[in-house]
This record gives structure tokens, C-alpha cells and sequence, in this order.
């Protein structure tokens, strides 16, 4: 899908609903590899800013976390990706502190990849304040050209953090590679699945002459 494409779904989308609080383009420009898979065109960015859901609440949502306030709770079940732009936050099971979530790192994305609960806590670190940018996944459902970017964007940002957070020796950089090829195996199970059901729609459709 080339940018015009890009933009002539967008813009339908949009006259149906619109977003009433969208998100700045800026703050769309601080997530890593964002521009690089939908585009650097600032009317792109800016129809991407307003798409929302059926209460016109904006599937892209920029917050500001204060310390000690969990932004995920272990066992939750919602779909959301974060971005963490600014300050830190404490990746923990129980009592028990597993990792440090830095600045421009993305987290919360094995919920939307494997399709189960939160399996951590998120919460912000004592200190400062913390700015994040979510994703409400939901946002794929709308266009085909739109979930395979948001995907790629999210296995690009998934391996990065991978690379880079947890280069710690050449152990733990073969598990990354395993757990990036499990996201893709994952994806493209998911895509299969994706297109089944279109294909079942579709031949009911026709059976009912709808």
C-alpha cells in the first residue's frame, strides 16, 4: 500500500468517526520505526492520529503516569502496546522486581502476540513522572494495509528492544531470535486465520444472496 492508498483509507475511515482528543503527530514521531513503516508525510501521520472506535475515543493515546501508578496490571486481559517516551518503569511479579523499562522501549506487547493475559505488572518508578504512548490493537482491525504495518512496527520495535536491552551475552541473543521468530510464526498463524474467516464470510454471504 503506497502512501495515496494509505490515505484514501484513512480519510474513510475518518468520516465516520473521528478521534475527539487524537494524539499530537510529535508524539507519533517519538515512537521508534513509526514513520519508517506508515510514512513521514505529516497529513498521514495526522489522519492516523484521529482514527478512533465507536465512542470516538482514539485508538493512539499519549498519558502521563505519575510515581508508583501501575500502568498494566499482571492478569489483565486488554489488548494495548506501550511506548515509554519519557521517565523509567518497574517490570514486576508480585514483590519481586524483574527488569527496568528505559526510554524509547516498547513493552506490553506478548498480550497482543500470544493472545493472552498480562503476565506482569508495569508500574511507574519512584522519582518522575513517566509519558507513554498506547496502542489499542483494536486499531488493526480496521484495514488489512493497516495491521500489516502496525505488525511490522511491532516486530521491528520488539526486536530492537530485544537487541538492545538484553544483549547481554550470545545466550541470551539466540533466545531473542528465537522469541522474534515465534512473534513472526505467531503473525503469520494469525493471518491465516485472518483470511479462513474472510473466505468463510464471504461464501455465506453468497449462499444467502446477501
Amino acid at each position: 500500500m503506497d502512501d495515496k492508498s494509505l490515505m484514501d483509507v484513512l480519510k474513510k475511515f475518518n468520516k465516520k468517526r473521528t478521534a475527539k482528543f487524537p494524539v499530537s503527530t510529535s508524539v507519533l514521531r517519538q515512537v521508534p520505526f513509526f514513520t519508517e513503516f506508515f510514512s513521514n508525510d505529516e497529513e498521514i501521520l495526522k489522519e492516523i492520529s484521529h482514527l478512533a472506535d465507536s465512542d470516538n475515543t482514539p485508538y493512539i493515546r499519549y498519558k502521563t503516569f505519575k510515581p508508583g501508578e501501575i500502568i498494566v496490571q499482571q492478569g489483565g486481559v486488554e489488548t494495548t502496546v506501550f511506548w515509554l517516551l519519557k521517565g523509567e518503569a518497574l517490570i514486576r511479579s508480585g514483590n519481586r522486581v524483574l527488569a527496568q523499562v528505559k526510554p524509547v522501549t516498547c513493552f506490553g506487547e506478548q498480550t497482543v502476540v500470544d493472545a493472552q493475559g498480562r503476565t506482569a505488572t508495569v508500574e511507574v518508578a519512584e522519582g518522575s513522572d513517566a509519558d507513554v504512548v498506547e496502542i489499542d490493537w483494536s486499531i488493526t482491525e480496521q484495514d488489512d494495509g493497516l495491521r500489516s504495518r502496525f505488525l511490522e512496527l511491532l516486530l521491528k520495535s520488539t526486536a530492537d528492544k530485544l537487541k538492545t536491552a538484553y544483549m547481554v551475552s550470545g545466550r541470551m541473543m539466540e533466545g531473542a531470535r528465537d522469541q522474534n521468530s515465534a512473534y513472526r510464526k505467531r503473525i503469520e498463524e494469525l493471518e491465516t486465520d485472518n483470511k479462513k474467516m474472510k473466505a468463510m464470510n464471504f461464501a455465506l454471504r453468497k449462499k444467502l444472496n446477501l
